[in-house]
């Protein structure tokens, strides 16, 4: 794994933590005691993030030359 690689995959950890561990319990919450409406925008974010992980390090991986099949 290059150094490359690690960097992202430290950056898409945040990410995970951000908005698994924060955002979207957070918006849950203000959804269930009536603060917000209920948030939508979560949805396509949550089913995203994991695409766009693995898709961008695979192109990564390609890049550098170390494409596991």
């Amino acid at each position: 794994m290059s150094k490359k690689e690690k960097r992202w995959r430290r950056v898409y950890f945040l990410l995970y933590l951000l908005i698994y561990g924060l955002v979207a319990p957070l918006s849950l919450i203000l959804f269930v005691i009536g603060e917000e409406s209920f948030p939508f925008f979560i949805i396509p974010v949550v089913l995203a993030l994991p695409a766009m992980k693995n898709n961008h390090i695979q192109k990564i991986r390609e890049k550098e030359g170390l494409s596991k099949s």
